[in-house]
């Protein structure tokens, strides 16, 4: 029998890894966007100018942050198994 524990830390795990994953997703395709030498944006001559603000280096941190504790719940939802 899997007690609550096990469940919600498993829960709290997966939940961590994919918000990471979106914001680590997130802030690659924003540096992608920002280039000005990227061919799609070269070839495209519809599309408009990238972006003047500077990437956010938030995104990166929280994104590995979310990742490390994604990793720290599943570890302790295996231990509490």
């Amino acid at each position: 029998m899997v007690n609550a524990i096990t469940v919600v830390a498993v829960v709290v795990g997966l939940g961590c890894f994919a918000l990471g994953a979106r914001l680590l997703k997130s802030a690659a395709a924003a540096r992608r966007v920002a280039r000005s030498d990227d061919p799609e944006f070269v070839l495209d001559s519809t599309r408009e100018d990238p972006p003047e603000d500077a990437i956010d280096a938030s995104d990166l941190e929280r994104g590995f942050m979310l990742l490390v504790f994604g990793a720290l719940a599943l570890i302790f939802a295996a231990i509490s198994f």
